[in-house]
Order: structure tokens, then C-alpha cells, then sequence
């Protein structure tokens, strides 16, 4: 008998203003993941938290605004290999309704926030996170995603 299936766990909130653009961060040079590129808001999911609540956590650190719990919607599932052959499971949320005026709250982490637009995001945007804006786009509520060490996406 094999052992259980361990996977590290993300959680993303697609925060969607009422043009359809989506709040994103542009992480600063010192990311050991994502550095100099453009993420959705989220992160990995802390012990102890359930999904929804990791969301709204990660939400709050690095934009600084609230959404209620009732105005979090659950939009995909995604299972993502990155480069290094960690397999994640990324939960990704959505919202249309928040509270308070979205800012860097994190700015040792991030050089900006920026609202993009999911079917052209920036260049810089990250093959995660661009295949989670492809998802959202196309109404998909789960996906794979394989980031190649070469750092592109498929």
C-alpha cells in the first residue's frame, strides 16, 4: 500500500470590479516564487485554516480590504506542478462585493496592486495565475497547470 497523498493547498481570490478587471499584486524582486511577476491576491493556506478562510486572510493582508463571508464564492479548483515537481492544489474564490479601498498592504512584498484585464493580462503575469484568468474567463471550474523549469506555462 503506497502512502497517502500529501499536497501543499493555495488559496486565490479573484476580487472582479464592475468592468471585469481583476485585482492583482506585482510581486518585487526579492519573491522567491513569483519575482518581478503579476499574481491574482492569495497564498498558501496556513495550519489550521479552512480554504474560504485562508482567502479572506490573504485578501486582507496584502490588498487590506474585507469581503464578507457570504459574498465569497467558490470559482475552480486548479492542480498545479510547478517547476520543481510539487504537485498544489489552488482554490480560487471570486468576489464581486468588498469592503474598504484596495492598496499595497504588503509592500515589502509587492512593488503595486493593479487591476488587469483577464482575457489580456499584463506580460509579466505569472503561467499560474494566467491560466487561472484563462479559467475564469472561459466559465472552467477546475484545470491543470504545469509550470516547466524553463518557466513558461502549458
Amino acid at each position: 500500500m503506497s502512502d497517502p497523498y500529501l499536497s501543499p493547498s493555495n488559496v486565490m481570490v479573484l476580487v472582479v470590479r464592475g468592468d471585469g478587471r481583476i485585482l492583482a499584486v506585482r510581486h518585487n524582486a526579492a519573491s522567491k516564487t513569483s519575482a518581478n511577476q503579476v499574481t491574482v491576491v492569495g497564498g498558501k493556506l496556513e495550519a489550521g485554516e479552512f480554504l474560504d478562510e485562508g482567502a479572506l486572510r490573504e485578501l486582507a493582508e496584502e490588498t487590506g480590504i474585507h469581503v464578507a463571508a457570504g459574498d465569497l464564492d467558490f470559482g475552480q479548483l486548479v492542480h498545479y506542478l510547478d517547476a520543481d515537481g510539487v504537485r498544489v492544489i489552488g482554490a480560487v474564490f471570486t468576489t464581486y462585493r468588498w469592503q474598504g479601498e484596495p492598496h499595497n498592504a504588503e509592500p515589502h512584498k509587492h512593488d503595486q496592486i493593479l487591476w488587469v484585464d483577464p482575457g489580456h493580462p499584463p506580460s509579466d503575469c505569472h503561467p499560474y495565475t494566467r491560466q487561472v484568468l484563462e479559467n475564469f474567463r472561459a466559465g472552467r471550474r477546475y484545470g491543470t497547470i504545469t509550470v516547466p523549469a524553463s518557466g513558461g506555462g502549458s
